[in-house]
């Protein structure tokens, strides 16, 4: 009889609150504001040779909407970057690329629901390992379908990373049942908005477009970037409020954010973009974005 084979023990740790402890253990109240209602914040983002990519603002982003939505976290920026490296060094397998996601809760609800007392936030890092994007979605574009499900522009919410993600996690659902990489979300005023988990850009006449944040999107890290590459390279760029038909006409789309950098778009639903190939633009700044990644982490990549 063949003996089974013994089971590795789990060797992962988190930071929770203060603590490392073993990923099994962790745990937090289970009267948790960010359990109950959903009243948390968090910032997802890599490692490239072991140094996370734009921490700073990352968590400047983090600490902006805590401000609105009273979210505190006591940690400092120093404390945090350190958690991440010791982190990136206790997990086993994390010494090149690792997707790192910070969290923070807004507490105990009772307490939490108290503007007057808001306590510290609970603050949550794990590092994990990187799982990227198939080589193809890069090499000869990705699939996108359009989402019924609309982002609300009066939401406040809707302009911060809040823990309430169910809607964007149901149209990711949708899109991946259509075997498309992503689903593109129009506001109720059918305005283009943003991807379920991306921003969204179009190239139309030599222009970069991308909606502004005020048609209801996250004001992405990596959307942030790939503006400032813009001038850099010399691609004029615009954010200006897209229809629809802004879409279907582009002559390049595509999608950023911290895991999938940039993304080429080569078809929406059934409309191809740009003869079914990324476009100049698009791989000019995704090199663009590589090259800065190189520069800010010290990785050389190939």
């Amino acid at each position: 009889m063949r003996k089974a084979k013994a089971k590795m023990p789990d060797t992962r740790v988190m930071y929770v609150a203060g603590d490392y402890v073993p990923m099994a253990e962790a745990r937090v109240s289970a009267l948790d504001a960010g359990l109950l209602l959903g009243a948390g914040l968090f910032e997802t983002l890599r490692t490239y040779g072991g140094t996370p990519f734009r921490l700073g603002a990352h968590l400047g982003r983090l600490r902006e909407s805590g401000n609105v939505l009273r979210i505190f976290v006591r940690e400092t920026d120093g404390e945090i970057a350190e958690i991440i490296d010791h982190l990136v060094e206790a997990n086993p397998g994390l010494s090149g690329e690792a997707r790192l996601r910070i969290t923070a809760t807004r507490g105990e609800l009772e307490a939490g629901l108290q503007d007057d007392e808001a306590p510290p936030a609970t603050l949550l890092v794990t590092a994990g390992p990187m799982t990227p994007y198939p080589r193809q979605f890069y090499e000869t574009g990705a699939t996108v379908v359009v989402s019924d499900i609309r982002v609300n522009e009066s939401d406040p919410s809707t302009y911060h990373k809040t823990t309430g993600y169910m809607a964007n996690l149901l149209a990711l659902r949708d899109a991946h049942r259509a075997r498309a990489a992503e689903a593109i979300r129009f506001n109720t005023k059918n305005r283009l908005a943003e991807g379920a988990i991306s921003n969204v850009f179009l190239v139309r006449d030599g222009r970069l477009l991308t909606p502004p944040v005020q048609d209801g999107l996250l004001p992405g890290i990596t959307r942030a970037a790939v503006l400032e590459l813009a001038a850099e390279v010399d691609v004029p760029a615009e954010q200006r409020t897209l229809t629809v038909h802004d879409l279907m006409e582009a002559d390049e789309v595509f999608l950023t954010n911290s895991i999938m950098e940039v993304m080429p778009v080569v078809r929406v639903e059934a409309r191809e973009i740009g003869g079914g190939k990324p476009g100049p633009i698009t791989r000019t700044l995704a090199d663009a974005y590589r090259a800065l990644v190189a520069r800010e982490t010290g990785m050389a990549r190939s």
